[in-house]
């Protein structure tokens, strides 16, 4: 993990802190003083599931209470209501009592399994001297999701999933959604499911225990006020897989699994996500860098555009349409979809949007990014002004306002703290760098953030807006990644259930942190933790694991001969970039990152 990564996510300081999982940690640490977590540990994690399931009812129902008025009889729009944070309960639920900041769930979520999934594989509760960890708190929470999407269960009888939970458990109400044209549909409630798909949700979830382990994080949790150094780790050279390679053994036994899987084709689409949201920076790519040699990354992003899933890339990278830099940021996953022959329908489900919701642009058939028609008919800002916080619904002085007030306190930040840092101002956004060879501490970072956000909410700025930090610099936005998601919902008719965001700054100096609100989310913290995520979406989705291992050039090499699953990645890895294609875009763009 690099060190901005570090920087980024250390807990130390309440407002680096999630409410949710700190609450989860303190009740199990109750259960691991005692030495009682072998036995109560999935008591609680099911207790919090049904937590959740209350406080999904309830805010359901509140919002049903808003949007189905019978007083004005007028249907509101779910995607403009649920850009706003969710309004005081007249009665709080329990959950929203215990953690106050606690946000909207889209779907429920099987802690309890993912738990026991999670516990079986890695025996976290066999443990005697170390408690459980934020970390991993964040992972069984991901796990839970993943599994909540790809293997819906029904509120009748418990669900396929979870058990206990009947007492509190809700239907599901039909989902309001609105289309390009502002027109509402509903989406109808999940059927029960039946017993083979409730075998094949157990299979699922030993394919995933199949797996290699979760890519190793630097833990968050230590109290010491110092920085963790570098020095005597071993670090994983850039091209090798976060997972350490299943033995012989191992991948018989995976293969036995895949018996009682189905195997998708490679058209069919692919139960879950719908629509995933990726951000740029640490999540994709190294934090400044480019998207250059990952292979198992740029293969898992190609099946999921082969199996009907839209991929987004929900970035604060603000270029305008100046679409050369982006292709260079993602020149070798672009390189990839070229190197293997996407084309059609399947190109066209590839988008980025800029600046978080600034600037849409689409993969084109010649492997190019496109800017998306902003107006006249299909346009993207003229289909999505619907809703109240929609770029199109913006005037230019109140950007002006925002970004004159945050300029104002970035020079006010370098002159109390002494920063050694320039300020530039673009025409949506204006940003805190270092200057050449120098660096901001992230104390100073956070003080910039924290004032900037103060500044514009006592101002009570229209607008939306993000100031967050960067990890080595810090940015305004206009906008936010919450409208940039709902924007892409809205145009291509997906309903927030059937959304996933996936980033790394999830807390409240975070860009990702505004996305929580309109979709569910998974949290990761480096690269190589968004490789794992993607290959347990498509083990638990019934993608043969040989297929994650295994791509037609790597099986038939450069001669017509077969090779090894153990070669084919590095074989994959010599072929993937095209590095002429990368130096003559690097010569028409001087690349600076910001």
């Amino acid at each position: 993990m690099s060190f901005s990564s570090r920087r980024r996510n250390y807990l130390l300081t309440p407002h680096r802190r999630d409410g949710l999982i700190e609450c989860m940690k303190s009740m199990l640490m109750h259960s691991f003083v005692l030495d009682a977590l072998d036995t109560t540990g999935a008591d609680t994690f099911s207790h919090f599931e049904m937590l959740i399931d209350e406080h999904r009812r309830m805010t359901n129902q509140l919002f049903e209470d808003i949007h189905f008025s019978s007083s004005n009889n007028i249907q509101m729009s779910i995607s403009s209501s649920s850009s706003q944070p969710i309004p005081n309960m007249i009665v709080p639920s329990r959950l929203k009592r215990l953690v106050p900041e606690v946000g909207t769930f889209y779907t429920r979520l099987p802690l309890k399994k993912a738990f026991e999934a999670y516990n079986a594989k890695y025996g976290i509760t066999k443990r005697r001297y170390i408690c459980i960890s934020f970390n991993e708190i964040r992972h069984i929470l991901n796990l839970a999701q993943i599994i909540a999407m790809i293997h819906p269960y029904s509120s009748v009888g418990g669900g396929a999933l979870v058990s206990g939970v009947n007492d509190m458990s809700i239907a599901p109400r039909p989902t309001v959604l609105p289309d390009r044209n502002g027109e509402a549909t509903k989406k109808k409630n999940t059927e029960p499911r039946t017993e083979r798909e409730s075998a094949r949700d157990r299979a699922a979830l030993e394919a995933w225990a199949s797996m290699g382990d979760t890519p190793r994080e630097e833990d968050g949790d230590n109290d010491s006020g110092e920085e963790k150094s570098n020095k005597g780790q071993q670090r994983q050279p850039p091209n090798s897989s976060p997972c350490p390679p299943l033995n012989r053994r191992d991948r018989s036994d995976s293969c036995a699994i895949e018996e009682s899987l189905s195997l998708l084709p490679m058209q069919t689409t692919l139960p879950g996500p719908k629509l995933i949201c990726f951000d740029g920076d640490q999540t994709l790519y190294s934090d400044g860098a480019n998207f250059e040699n990952s292979p198992k990354l740029s293969k898992y992003l190609y099946l999921l555009l082969k199996h009907g899933v839209t991929i987004a890339v929900v970035t604060a990278a603000g270029y305008e349409y100046q679409a050369e830099k982006y292709e260079l940021r993602l020149s070798g996953l672009l390189a990839y979809f070229k190197e293997r022959g996407l084309e059609g329908e399947d190109l066209e489900r590839f988008y980025i949007f800029g600046g978080e919701c600034n600037y849409l642009l689409r993969l084109g058939n010649d492997y190019k990014l496109h800017a998306v028609r902003e107006d006249g008919p299909g346009g993207w800002v003229v289909s999505t002004k619907f809703f109240a916080e929609s770029p199109g619904n913006w005037s230019d002085a109140d950007i002006t306002s925002i970004l004159d007030r945050a300029e104002a306190c970035f020079q006010s930040s370098v002159k109390d703290q002494n920063l050694r840092a320039r300020i530039i101002r673009k025409k949506r956004s204006v940003g805190l760098i270092p200057k050449v060879d120098e660096m901001i501490r992230r104390e100073a970072l956070d003080e910039t953030v924290l004032r900037i956000q103060t500044e514009l909410d006592e101002a009570k700025v229209t607008l939306p807006f993000c100031a967050f930090n960067g990890g080595r610099d810090a940015w305004v936005d206009v906008g936010n990644k919450r409208v940039g998601v709902q924007v892409l919902q809205s145009y291509l008719g997906i309903p927030a259930e059937e959304t996933l965001h996936i980033g790394d700054q999830f807390l409240n100096t975070g860009n990702d942190f505004a996305a929580r609100s309109v979709c569910p989310c998974v949290w990761i913290t480096s690269p190589e933790e968004t490789t794992y995520i993607l290959k347990s979406i498509l083990r638990l989705a019934g993608v043969p694991l040989m297929a994650l291992m295994n791509t037609p050039l790597a099986a038939t090499g450069e001669n017509g001969g077969s090779e090894s699953a153990e070669g084919g990645d590095e074989e994959v890895g010599k072929k993937i970039v095209d590095f002429e294609e990368a130096d003559r875009r690097s010569s028409r763009v001087m690349m600076d990152v910001y």
